[in-house]
């Protein structure tokens, strides 16, 4: 037997975190298993309304808690209060965010949605805070460019409305960010008008100052510039950064003229509590004869020659560039100035949900130091969260406003936390879907995928119940189920609980790379059902409800005699894949001429090496489903799936489509994982599933 020394302050920590720490929230928002209230948690919703149930962290009702629906910017929708049993309804057809308030709790925020009755979990607002973390943020290089891509439109900064437009930018999740106490964002962007860059560097960032006044209007009250980008217009636009931030009421630490205000914690009140934000980064830049580090690691030169000027580079001035010693010393200034410290290390590998080897070492020596929340950024992929010493880590947030096109950067969520003097008391996520470099709440299929990938990433002490993530041993949030599976060549799809072990039979786990593909209104937007992530012409409705199976949102595709191109659907960027895939869609046609493809290509640029064709013939006007088994060809590592209707030498065509995944399987030895959505038997098989407690059973449903 292990025998364990805690501290009285360590201890809290821990059961509060086994017992409470959560990710509550409305439909799938921040729970792994909305589908059904096998609890009685609320009426059911008929698609009409939006309807729920508000508790407190220990499921007793929350009578006359104020509901509002918010629009974009922040905008009321509608409004209500909970009645004796804490339940709520709405008149709301779509998406939206909901506010819930209450005297004596912490108000929240989360992105609900018409459907299954939701569930709300309020914090006590006595002796707490809450504080919303987003990740990596500029406002530069592409959002300045016009799309190329007429079927794929995206976001563009106009220089004669740019404080409008970086409104616009922020305002779809502005009532997520300025619903807590305080919000932070890591900064990856000098604000500067000048044109001085970086003479080396191969991305060179600079958004304007303008950005700092749309974060704040946002809710935004920290930035973190402990990171490689802070300094991309050297010591003049760091200075301008700092100056701009400051102006808008915005703190920040991490980057400063001197290696001592570089470190140097930020403290601010947050709710009742006094909180210490501490900033570095590992990535200094030593590669290049200026690097950006504060604190070394080498001597830069004192003047550079830039466009043939000679520039002056001030000594010490930069970033904080992480060391042991350094942190350590951070963190504990922080612990005497302050009730919580915040650390956040920048650094890791580039979309690599895993943390390196030095950032687990700076992680756990921030923890050891008295740390309580370690927030780190960098890889532009989301990943994990677990408990180190007593404090909550969550390994990377993913972007939350970025230019990036890379199909992994997609998902991103906001991390909001419930604080109290001993430490993180409760912690949800709200999953986020950057489409067209915008972040836009989601509910629905990337809602579930973005919570079961960050689940997928964390510790295996890490649980998904109804009422939210737990961490720790012997919380009570799951159970072992066993099914039988019979039949040969099935697959299944998952709704609830994950796959703890194969038993017995021929068993392949699979994973949906498809974030969308169902085309039902999944955005916290105005824009309705407007097919994030998909490529398609909108000359007319092309994405809307009634195109789909039962009538649900789907996609039309439409041909007439004077069309002389195929009309086309296709995911908008280039999907990384490593395995054997399967294809599979739900469609309709009266006529033949559709046709799925697979494009093969070498990487995330660059020409095709191979596509793959089938044709999908008649269904005479009924739904059907068709799977297509696929491999890829030497050398493929990214794939791109597409559906093309030819145009008909009379009258005109049609066909619909939805329910669109493509399914990368693991290999036979992987006999778990809870980020797999997706398992094909076989042969008669028997599985273990882990299921929350107030499930009666694992539910995959058949899908071929």
């Amino acid at each position: 037997m292990t025998e364990h020394n805690f501290s009285r302050r360590d201890f809290i920590k821990i059961s509060s975190l086994a017992g409470t720490l959560g990710l509550a929230g409305c439909s799938s928002v921040a729970d792994l298993f909305p589908a059904s209230d096998p609890a009685g948690d609320g009426p059911q919703s008929t698609g009409n309304a939006i309807t729920g149930r508000v508790v407190d962290t220990d499921s007793t009702p929350v009578v006359g808690a104020r509901v509002t629906a918010l629009g974009a910017a922040g905008s009321t929708l509608a409004t209500t209060r909970t009645d004796g049993d804490g339940q709520f309804s709405l008149a709301l057809r779509r998406p939206v965010w909901i506010r819930v308030s209450a005297s004596a709790y912490r108000s929240r925020v989360r992105a609900c949605a018409p459907g299954p009755s939701n569930r709300l979990v309020l914090s006590k607002a006595a002796g707490s805070a809450t504080i919303a973390f987003g990740g990596d943020t500029m406002f530069a290089r592409r959002f300045y460019t016009q799309s190329t891509d007429s079927l794929n439109p995206r976001v563009q900064i106009d220089p004669m409305n740019r404080r409008a437009d970086h409104n616009a930018i922020l305002s779809s999740v502005k009532p997520a960010l300025a619903a807590a106490d305080f919000t932070s964002v890591n900064l990856e962007t000098p604000l500067t008008t000048r044109s001085l860059r970086h003479p080396t560097k191969r991305f060179a960032f600079a958004s304007h100052p303008v950005a700092a006044e749309a974060l704040s209007a946002a809710g935004v009250d920290y930035t973190a510039l402990g990171n490689n980008h802070a300094f991309d217009a050297l010591g003049p636009g760091l200075r301008d950064t700092i100056d701009s931030l400051e102006a808008a009421g915005i703190g920040h630490s991490g980057a400063g003229p001197t290696p001592e205000a570089a470190w140097e914690p930020h403290v601010q009140q947050a709710g009742e509590l006094d909180v210490a934000f501490v900033s570095c980064t590992t990535i200094d830049g030593r590669q290049y004869e200026v690097d950006w580090a504060a604190n070394g690691p080498t001597e830069r030169p004192t003047s550079i020659t830039i466009d043939g000027q000679q520039r002056t580079v001030a000594a010490g001035s930069g970033v904080a560039r992480a060391t042991a010693e350094r942190l350590r010393n951070a963190v504990q200034r922080g612990e005497a100035a302050a009730d919580v410290v915040v650390v956040q290390i920048h650094g890791g590998e580039s979309y690599q949900p895993s943390p390196t080897k030095e950032i687990r070492r700076l992680t756990e020596t921030a923890a050891v130091a008295g740390a309580d929340l370690i927030v780190n950024h960098h890889p532009h992929v989301i990943g994990g969260i677990e408990r180190i010493e007593g404090a909550l880590v969550a390994w990377s947030l993913g972007n939350f406003i970025f230019d990036q096109k890379i199909w992994q950067t997609f998902p991103s969520y906001l991390l909001t936390v419930t604080l109290t003097a001993d430490g993180v008391a409760r912690a949800n996520i709200d999953p986020l879907l950057l489409d067209g470099f915008v972040p836009q709440g989601v509910v629905g299929k990337p809602n579930r995928k973005i919570t079961w990938q960050t689940l997928g990433s964390s510790s295996e002490m890490t649980t998904v119940t109804r009422s939210g993530l737990a961490l720790g041993a012997g919380t009570g949030s799951t159970q072992e189920k066993t099914e039988q599976f019979s039949g040969q060549n099935m697959m299944y799809g998952r709704e609830v609980g994950w796959v703890s072990d194969v038993l017995t039979g021929s068993v392949r786990l699979g994973r949906d790379l498809l974030l969308t593909g169902g085309f039902e209104s999944i955005n916290v937007d105005s824009q309705g059902y407007d097919g994030a992530l998909w490529r398609y012409g909108r000359t007319y409705p092309t994405v809307s409800v009634g195109y789909g199976l039962g009538d649900s949102g789907g996609v039309e595709l439409r041909r007439v005699d004077a069309n002389r191109s195929r009309a086309v659907l296709s995911n908008s960027r280039r999907i990384p894949v490593d395995g054997s895939v399967t294809v599979t869609s739900g469609y309709r046609t009266n006529d033949d001429g559709l046709t799925g493809e697979l494009t093969w290509f070498e990487g995330t640029s660059g020409s095709e090496i191979d596509r793959q064709v089938w044709d999908l013939p008649s269904t005479a006007g009924d739904w059907q489903r068709f799977s297509q088994d696929l491999s890829p060809p030497d050398g493929a590592t990214h794939a791109n799936v597409l559906f093309a209707l030819e145009p008909g030498s009379l009258g005109s065509r049609t066909a619909e489509i939805d329910d669109i995944r493509l399914i990368e399987w693991t290999d036979r030895r992987v006999n778990k994982g809870r980020e797999f959505d997706h398992l094909r038997v076989s042969q008669p098989a028997t599985i273990e599933f882990e299921v929350p407690k107030y499930a009666e059973e694992a539910i995959w449903s058949r899908v071929d």
